[in-house]
């Protein structure tokens, strides 16, 4: 019997992004137990796209909801009190793991590919094409970390 997991981003990118991730046969390995529902938003405010997030895990009885979500809007639309709007959003949809990207999707991708700069388009794209270099890097293990905390809660 499977764990279920939906996994969520803002865009359709990001779906795609996550869809070559959870392809991945290192990543099936730590993840054998689960069976995973890629799904995504439309952009947004971190707010609608929780929103959109809830409506979706509405669906069907996921034991994990996985929520990607870019911190640069809400530092755009709260500068003094972004840290502040995040722990409310995240006391807000308790059943939602919300993993937060730094600053965008594109700035993680670019740290775990290791390049400077790209265009955002291109960048999307190289993800996906180097999609193992993802393996063990620090927003893997930030998305492994909720499955693996899931998996042990639900054995006890």
């Amino acid at each position: 019997m499977y764990l279920t997991c939906l996994i969520f981003g803002e865009g359709g990118n990001d779906k795609k992004f996550l869809m070559a991730l959870i392809d991945l046969p290192k990543f099936k390995y730590h993840t054998k137990k689960w069976f995973f529902t890629p799904d995504n938003a439309s952009g947004s405010s971190p707010e609608i796209i929780l929103e959109q997030c809830s409506k979706a895990a509405l669906r069907a009885n996921y034991d994990l909801i996985l929520c990607f979500i870019d911190l640069d809007t809400l530092k755009n639309d709260y500068p003094k009190s972004w840290e502040n709007e995040k722990r409310a959003l995240e006391q807000r949809y308790l059943g939602i793991i919300i993993i937060w990207q730094i600053d965008k999707a594109e700035d993680e991708y670019k740290r775990a590919i290791g390049i400077e700069c790209y265009g955002k388009h291109k960048i999307n794209k190289l993800a996906i094409l180097k999609i193992d270099k993802f393996v063990n890097s620090d927003f893997w293990k930030r998305i492994l970390k909720p499955i693996k905390d899931k998996e042990m809660e639900l054995k006890q």
